[in-house]
């Protein structure tokens, strides 16, 4: 990605989460296209890069966390502070 251009050339406004996350995508004059997900930490549970040759589509899934991750521990945990405060 070391030839990615630096100016992107679409930026669709942010998408607001009902939690508070925001979302945003960015499109490339190469084609590229860049997700910027706020509320961290993630992990990366699904990804058909190569996409369904009938839908023509690629997935990406983040999740906060997997089968005890720590991601998954955090963000349960910062749920129930912001449910609790």
């Amino acid at each position: 990605m070391a030839d990615q251009p630096l100016q992107a050339h679409f930026v669709a406004d942010p998408i607001e989460l009902p939690d508070g996350r925001r979302i945003r995508v960015s499109a490339y004059p190469d084609g590229s296209i860049r997700l910027r997900v706020g509320g961290l930490p993630y992990v990366l549970t699904e990804a058909y890069l190569s996409g369904d040759p009938d839908k023509d589509e690629a997935i990406v899934k983040l999740s906060p966390g997997k089968q005890g991750s720590a991601a998954a521990y955090n963000y349960t945990e910062e749920l129930a502070k912001r449910n609790r405060g």
